[in-house]
């Protein structure tokens, strides 16, 4: 038998270790490869159709499009203000997505219940830890983080005092059962009673108390104190008009709604709060990072905003109406 000359050995291993090293260079690059192609299944649970949060909606989904195109599969869902529909649609999401993305506090809480582990990113949740989502703002503890959209209440109060400075009973219309909602009338009457102010409390407990409870209030106030509170905002197209038939101002609430049907507030973009958590989203899926450890962001750029047909429906110039120093 004739043997290999020694030569031709020494190629044929030089061969098999480039081979062999080329495998290892170009491994992790398939792998990315392939990473960059796969699906990512996105479930986003929205808890009521207003013009705020259909803003963060708008604003999530376009910056994770920008992102990652057609990697991502949508399933987009709307419970309409129903808690039943709400727990059946979470539980589906759960089920079939690899991320998940909730509007508003009850959509988080339903998400919450029913997904221990995928990660759960939220906005339009004023009081995330009132409501049991997380452990600290600082870190949540738990696979739920996002952004909270809790506006600067001490502000809408000091901005209300500083247009109105012979306003006395101040009005608040709120569902009582929104964890959120209550937070922030907490806030509120605090601020209020610190600055001499009277305030006046509007219970509901559905969209179809609004208009008896708010034709009694609007009574007994000078001026309607507004807090992001799902069930109001929700009808913002009644609560508005009846506000403006009475001559009465509002202050207070998102962005969104005073665009819709409202005076004038101090607020941050929904848009901006739903790119904001999209922004988590994609360090999450980049970064590989913990979202337990991801502390919840608060809004970036709070600014005054005016309506100013409102303001001349109830015989105000827009022009007189100030900021803040």
């Amino acid at each position: 038998m004739k043997e290999k000359h020694p030569k031709f050995m020494n190629k044929s291993l030089l061969l098999a270790m480039l081979m062999s090293l080329l495998a290892i260079i170009l491994s992790p690059l398939a792998n990315a490869n392939a990473q960059e192609d796969t699906p990512i299944k996105i479930g986003v649970l929205q808890h009521v159709e207003h013009e705020a949060l259909n803003d963060a909606q708008q604003g999530f989904i376009d910056r994770m499009n920008e992102e990652y195109g057609d990697r991502i599969e949508w399933d987009i869902q709307n419970a309409s203000g129903n808690m039943a529909s709400l727990q059946s649609i979470a539980e589906k999401l759960a089920r079939e997505s690899d991320v998940l993305y909730a509007i508003a506090t009850p959509a988080a809480q339903a998400l919450a219940a029913v997904e221990t582990e995928k990660p759960i990113f939220f906005s339009a949740v004023a009081a995330p830890l009132q409501a049991g989502l997380v452990d600290t703002m600082e870190e949540p503890g738990r696979n739920l983080t996002g952004t909270t959209n809790l506006g600067p209440i001490e502000d809408h109060v000091e901005l209300l005092i500083k247009n109105f400075p012979d306003a006395k009973n101040i009005g608040i219309l709120y569902n009582s059962s929104e964890v959120n909602a209550q937070h922030q009338v907490d806030l509120a009457v605090e601020a209020m009673e610190a600055r001499d102010l009277t305030p006046v409390l509007g219970t509901i407990t559905s969209t179809n108390d609004i208009q008896q409870i708010l034709s009694s209030l609007i009574e007994e106030i000078d001026v309607l104190l507004m807090v992001t509170d799902n069930t109001v905002d929700s009808s913002i197209a009644l609560v508005g008009d009846m506000a403006k038939a009475a001559g009465i101002p509002t202050v207070g609430s998102s962005d969104s709604v005073v665009k819709a049907n409202g005076l004038m507030t101090i607020s941050n973009s929904y848009i901006d709060y739903g790119v904001q958590t999209a922004e988590m989203a994609i360090r999450y899926l980049e970064e590989d990072l913990n979202v337990a450890e991801m502390p919840v962001e608060i809004g970036k750029n709070f600014v005054m905003i005016v309506n100013e047909e409102f303001a001349e429906a109830i015989g105000i110039d827009p022009a007189t109406l100030v900021e803040l120093d």
